[in-house]
C-alpha cells in the first residue's frame, strides 16, 4: 500500500507527539486517578481521539490541548466510577436491610417455636428436642427411651402439628 506524502507526514507527526507526549500524559492521570493502568488507558483512549478527529498533532496548542483533554477524561472516569460506586453501595444497603430484617424475623420464629416445644407435655417435648435439636434419628431415640420407633414417630408428628397451629395462630395475632 502506498501512502501520501500527507498522510505519511500526519503518521510521522502522530508518533512523534505519541513517543514524546504519552508518558507525560500517563504520568499526568496517574497522578489524577492514583491507578497507572487506568491512566494508561485513559491516555490511550485521548490518543485515538487525536489520531481519528485532528489532522495536525505537531504544535504548543496540541499539547495543551491534551493535557486538557486527557483531565477531563480522567474526570468522565472519576465520574463513572462515582457511579458505580454510588449503585454498589445502594446495593448493599439494600440486601444488608434485607438480611437484618430476615435475620430479625427468623430468630423471632425461632423463639416463638421453642417457647412453643418447651410448653408441649412429655414425653412428646423429649422426643421433639432430641430428634430436632440434638439431631439424633428416630431409632437412636427410640433405643435411648425404650420405646418403638413407630411411638417416636407418632410424638413427633404430634409435636409439628401442634407447632404448626401455635406458629399460625400467633402469626395472624401479629398480623392483625
Amino acid at each position: 500500500m502506498i501512502l501520501s506524502f500527507g498522510k505519511r507526514r500526519k503518521e510521522e507527526q502522530f508518533e512523534r507527539m505519541f513517543t514524546d507526549m504519552y508518558p507525560k500524559l500517563a504520568r499526568y492521570a496517574c497522578q489524577l486517578i492514583g491507578d497507572m493502568e487506568e491512566a494508561k488507558d485513559i491516555v490511550s483512549g485521548v490518543m485515538q481521539t487525536v489520531w481519528e478527529k485532528h489532522d495536525t498533532p505537531d504544535s504548543p496548542v496540541c499539547n495543551a490541548w491534551l493535557y486538557t483533554a486527557t483531565r477531563n477524561a480522567v474526570l468522565n472516569r472519576l465520574k463513572h466510577l462515582k457511579v458505580e460506586q454510588d449503585k454498589i453501595d445502594s446495593v448493599i444497603r439494600a440486601t444488608q436491610a434485607d438480611v437484618n430484617e430476615d435475620y430479625a424475623y427468623h430468630e423471632q420464629l425461632l423463639q416463638t417455636a421453642e417457647r412453643i416445644a418447651g410448653e408441649l407435655s412429655e414425653p412428646t417435648r423429649t422426643i421433639l428436642h432430641r430428634c430436632y435439636w440434638e439431631h439424633k434419628t428416630y431409632a437412636q431415640v427410640a433405643v435411648e427411651l425404650e420405646i418403638s420407633p413407630n411411638t417416636v414417630k407418632k410424638h413427633i408428628s404430634k409435636a409439628l402439628a401442634i407447632l404448626r397451629t401455635e406458629m399460625g395462630s400467633r402469626q395472624k395475632k401479629k398480623t392483625v
